[in-house]
C-alpha cells in the first residue's frame, strides 16, 4: 500500500481545536465517499478556498479521481454534512445533513461541474448519519473459472427483485436514511417535474437508540441495516419498502440477530464486509473484530416440538426432525485484530464481490488493510496530513502565518487528522479525508506482496480479469489502473488484447467499444504505447462514423467476417457503397465526420510508408485487415459528400491486397500522398495534466486544490510524419472536427481532464438527424469514458490572475 498523492488547502487563520478532539464523538467531521466512475465526493467545513473561516457550515464537493486539484463544489449547507453516498452507478449523489434534511444531486447536462437538486426531504430534529439508494436489482458477479474462458462464462449478471418495484415491474429511485436515534427514514423520487419526496418513517425499537454509526447492505435487493448503539449493542434489521409512486411508501422492519458487546468498549464504525452480501459484519474500535452470521440448530425434546412438526412439514409432505425445526440465526466471532494509530474512526468493506482488500480501517494517524483472502495482521501505513516542507516541495502554498499550541507541525500548519475513508469499486484506490478537507489517495496491491515473488503473472491475470469485469459492469477502470506495478502497463495491454481476441466473434462486436476504452486507457500509462493510443482512438473514430453513416443510408448489417479476407466481395461491397452515396442526400449532414475519416487514412497511409525507418511499438492502424476494410468502406462514401478521397482508397485497396506482404512500389505510392493529399494530418495523442499520465515523476505528490501542477504535464512528441502546417491544433472540437472558435481563448467549451479532448458546450440547433444521433454518443460522457467539465473565458482570465 503507496500512497499515490496528498492533497493540501491554505490553512484557516482560526482553526476549531473540537476537531481534532478523537474523543468527541458527537463532532461532525468531512467525510468521503468514491464511486463506480472514480469520482469522488467529500465534504468540508468551509470552502476550499476560505482562509478567513467565513463560510463554516458544510460544503459538498466532487473531483475526478485523476485531477484532484480541479474539485467543484456541489452544494453548500448551512449544517454540517454527515452522509454521503453515490448510488450505483455513479450519477447521483446522496447529501444529509445534521437537521434532517436529504437531498439527492444529479449532473446538470453530464457536467461535473454543475449540479442540481432532483428532489428532497425532510425529517425534522434527526441527525442522518448513512444513507443508501434503492438497489436496482441488477448485479454483475465474476464466476471462477479458468483464464481463458469465454467472458459469458466467467461473468454473469444476476437479476432479482429491486428494493422498490413500480408499474411493469421497473426499478423505482429512492433512498434510505438511519438516523442517530434508531429511525428508518425512506424518500421515493415523485417523478415528474416535482422535488418534494414521498417519505415514510419506521422505529427499530419503541423507544429511540443513541446510535453512534450505522452500515447498509443489499440481500436480494432489500435493504439490510446495521446499527451500533451507545450501549454497546449492535442491532439489525431487514428494511421492506412497498406502494410505488404516486401513492405514499410503505415500510416494514424484520429485526435479525443483535451483537452483544457486554464488558467490552462500544465499537466507533460498523461496515459490511461487502454492499451486497450480509453474512459478515465488521466492528471498529480499540480493535477490528469480524463477526459471521450463521445457522445454528438446538436440540429439544420431541415433547415440545410435537407441535411445530405438525405445523412445519417438509416440501415432500413428510415431517422434520426435531433438531431442524429449530435452527436460529446467530453471529459468531471469527477474528480479532489489533491496530496501530489510536481508536479507529471509519471502517469499510469490499464494494464488490471480487473486489480487494476486504477490510480498511483508518485510524486517527494511519490507515490499515487486510488482503483479500489472507489471515495475517493488518498492514499499516502513517498519514501525514500537514505539508509545511513537504508542500514547497509538491508546489502547494506553505502557511503564512505560526500557530502555537499542541499537535502543531513544525512548519506551523496544525496536524490534522483522518475522519474518513472509502474505497474504489474494484478495490484498487483507497481514499482518505482529514478534518481539514484534504484528500489522502493511496494504492491497493490486487495480490498479497509475498505472492508476487512466486508467481508475479498473477498480478497481471487479476488485472485482466478486473478490466474484464470493468467491460461488462459499465464501471470505470482507472483505479484498477492506479493500482498496477510499474512498467506493467504493456504487459498487461498486450494480454487483455490476446484475451479479447480469443472471445467468439459475437461477443467482441458486444464489446468492441468498451475494449477499446480500455485498450486506449492503457496505452496513456506508458510513453511507449502513445502511438497506440493515438491509433486505437482513430479506430475509434472510424466506426463511430461508419455506424453514424451506414444508420443514416440505411444499409444492410452484414458480418466483416464475410469480406474481410474475399477480395472480389471487397470490390462490389465498395462499387455499392460508391453508388448509394452519390445517389443519397443524407450524408450531406456527415461531411466533416466522413472527411475526418480520410484524413485518418491518409495520415496511416503515411505512417506506412515511415514504417522502413522507424521501429514501431503496439498497435498500427494499417496492419489491423479489419481497419482497413472499415476505412474503405467509409472513404466510399465520401463520394456522397462531395470530397472524395480517391488516391487514400487506391493505396488502401492495395494493402488490402498485398498484405502480409509489403511491395516497395506501394510504400512509394503512399509516401507520395504528401502531394496529393494537403489535407490536415490526425493525431489523437493530446497532451494532458493528470495524476497517472507517464510524466516520469515518482510518487507520492503533494498538490494544491485549485493548482494545476507543472510537474505531472504530459505533452506527447508527435511523429514527423504528422507534423504539417495543417495539422488540427487544441482549440479543436475533437468529437465533431471543427474548430471551437474564438482562437486560442473560446468562449465556452467541454473539456475531459483525462486524455486532454475538448468539445463544444452546446449542440448547435437545427441540425439534421444523423448529426444529432452521432453527437448523442458523447453527451454523457467523452469518448474515453471521462467526465466533462465546462470551461468558459471568464474562468480562465480569473485563473490566469
Amino acid at each position: 500500500m503507496e500512497l499515490i498523492y496528498s492533497m493540501r488547502r491554505k490553512p484557516l487563520k482560526c482553526e476549531p481545536p473540537h476537531f481534532e478532539n478523537v474523543k468527541d464523538s458527537e463532532v461532525v467531521r468531512p467525510i468521503c465517499t468514491i464511486s463506480c466512475a472514480n469520482i469522488i465526493a467529500f465534504s468540508s467545513p468551509t470552502e476550499l478556498s476560505d482562509v478567513d473561516g467565513a463560510t463554516w457550515g458544510g460544503h459538498v464537493y466532487v473531483c475526478d479521481l485523476d485531477t484532484p486539484w480541479n474539485s467543484h463544489k456541489v452544494t453548500s449547507t448551512a449544517y454540517p454534512v454527515s452522509a454521503l453516498e453515490w448510488d450505483l452507478e455513479g450519477k447521483q449523489l446522496l447529501v444529509a445533513t445534521t437537521v434532517g434534511d436529504v437531498s439527492v444531486y444529479g449532473q446538470k447536462d453530464f457536467l461535473l461541474n454543475d449540479w442540481t437538486c432532483l428532489y428532497s426531504a425532510n425529517f425534522p430534529g434527526e441527525h442522518i448519519i448513512q444513507g443508501a439508494f434503492f438497489h436496482n436489482g441488477r448485479r454483475v458477479v465474476a464466476v471462477d473459472k479458468k483464464s481463458d474462458a469465454v467472458i459469458p462464462e466467467k461473468i454473469q449478471m444476476l437479476r432479482f427483485s429491486p428494493t422498490l418495484k413500480g408499474f411493469g415491474g421497473v426499478a423505482c429511485e429512492g433512498v434510505l436514511v438511519v438516523t442517530a436515534s434508531g429511525l428508518i427514514c425512506v424518500a421515493v423520487s415523485p417523478g415528474g417535474d416535482s422535488r418534494t419526496a414521498l417519505v415514510a418513517t419506521e422505529g427499530l425499537r419503541p423507544h429511540r437508540d443513541h446510535v453512534t454509526a450505522a452500515a447498509i447492505c443489499y440481500k436480494g435487493g432489500s435493504p439490510v441495516v446495521a446499527l451500533c448503539c451507545a450501549d454497546g449493542c449492535v442491532r439489525c434489521a431487514a428494511v421492506t419498502v412497498t406502494r410505488a409512486p404516486p401513492a405514499a411508501p410503505a415500510l416494514a422492519l424484520q429485526p435479525l440477530p443483535a451483537i452483544h458487546l457486554l464488558h467490552e468498549d462500544p465499537p466507533a464504525a460498523v461496515a459490511w464486509s461487502c454492499r451486497e452480501d450480509s453474512d459478515c459484519l465488521l466492528l471498529a474500535g480499540a480493535a477490528l473484530s469480524l463477526w459471521k452470521c450463521s445457522e445454528r440448530a438446538h436440540p429439544v425434546h420431541k415433547v415440545f416440538a410435537k407441535g411445530n412438526l405438525q405445523t412445519n412439514p417438509t416440501a415432500g409432505g413428510g415431517q422434520k426432525a426435531a433438531a431442524d425445526c429449530f435452527n436460529t440465526l446467530v453471529w459468531q466471532r471469527t477474528a480479532v485484530l489489533q491496530q496501530e494509530g489510536g481508536r479507529a474512526v471509519s471502517v469499510c468493506g469490499a464494494r464488490l464481490p471480487q473486489s480487494v482488500p476486504a477490510v480498511l480501517l483508518a485510524t486517527p494517524h494511519a490507515v490499515h488493510y487486510k488482503p483479500k483472502d489472507s489471515h495475517v495482521a493488518l498492514i499499516s501505513r502513517p498519514v501525514t496530513s500537514h505539508g509545511a516542507a513537504d508542500a514547497q516541495a509538491g508546489g502547494a502554498t506553505p502557511p503564512k502565518n505560526t500557530k502555537y499550541g499542541p499537535g502543531v507541525a513544525p512548519g506551523g500548519a496544525r496536524c490534522a487528522l483522518v475522519s474518513c475513508a472509502a474505497v474504489s469499486a474494484q478495490g484498487g484506490a483507497a481514499v482518505l479525508v482529514d478534518t481539514h478537507g484534504q484528500l489522502h489517495v493511496y494504492r491497493l496491491p490486487q495480490v498479497w506482496p509475498d505472492l508476487l515473488l512466486t508467481n508475479p503473472a498473477l498480478s497481471v491475470q487479476l488485472a485482466v480479469s478486473a478490466l474484464e469485469y470493468a467491460a461488462v459492469a459499465g464501471c470505470d477502470c482507472l483505479d484498477v489502473l492506479m493500482a498496477l506495478r510499474p512498467g506493467a502497463a504493456e504487459t498487461v495491454y498486450e494480454r487483455f488484447t490476446e484475451s479479447f481476441q480469443r472471445q467468439p466473434p459475437a461477443v467482441q462486436q458486444y464489446y468492441q467499444q468498451s475494449a477499446l476504452k480500455l485498450r486506449i486507457a492503457l496505452c496513456r500509462l506508458s510513453a511507449r504505447l502513445t502511438g497506440s493510443g493515438a491509433w486505437l482512438t482513430c479506430l475509434q473514430t472510424c466506426e463511430v462514423v461508419w455506424a453514424a453513416a451506414s444508420a443514416a443510408l440505411k444499409l444492410e448489417e452484414r458480418p466483416d467476417g464475410d469480406c474481410e479476407e474475399n477480395h472480389i466481395e471487397q470490390d462490389k461491397l465498395i462499387a455499392s457503397l460508391e453508388a448509394k452515396a452519390e445517389a443519397g442526400a443524407e450524408l450531406a449532414a456527415l461531411r466533416v465526420s466522413v472527411q475526418r475519416v480520410g484524413d485518418i487514412a491518409v495520415t496511416a497511409l503515411l505512417s506506412l510508408s515511415q514504417q522502413p525507418h522507424h521501429q514501431s511499438h503496439g498497435y498500427e492502424l494499417w496492419s489491423d485487415n479489419g481497419a482497413v476494410w472499415l476505412l474503405r468502406r467509409v472513404l466510399a462514401l465520401s463520394r456522397g459528400t462531395g470530397r472524395p478521397h480517391d488516391a487514400a482508397a487506391r493505396c488502401l485497396a492495395r494493402l488490402a491486397a498485398a498484405a502480409p506482404a509489403l511491395k516497395q512500389d506501394l510504400l512509394e505510392e503512399c509516401a507520395s500522398l504528401v502531394a496529393q493529399c494537403p489535407g490536415p494530418r490526425v493525431w489523437e495523442a493530446l497532451p494532458r495534466v493528470s495524476v497517472s499520465a507517464p510524466h516520469q515523476k515518482p510518487g507520492p505528490h503533494y498538490l494544491e486544490y485549485g493548482v494545476e501542477p507543472d510537474s505531472l504535464k504530459y505533452a506527447p512528441e508527435p511523429p514527423p510524419y504528422v507534423q504539417c502546417e495543417t495539422t488540427p491544433s487544441l482549440a479543436m472540437d475533437s468529437i465533431r472536427y471543427m474548430y471551437l472558435g474564438g482562437g486560442l481563448r473560446p468562449a465556452r467549451w467541454r473539456g475531459c481532464a483525462r486524455c486532454g479532448g475538448r468539445a463544444l458546450a452546446a449542440a448547435l440547433p437545427a441540425r439534421h438527424p444523423a448529426h444529432r444521433a452521432f453527437d448523442a454518443r458523447f453527451v454523457s460522457s467523452c469518448r474515453c469514458g471521462g467526465k466533462w467539465t465546462l470551461f468558459t473565458n471568464t474562468e480562465m482570465n480569473s485563473n490566469d490572475k
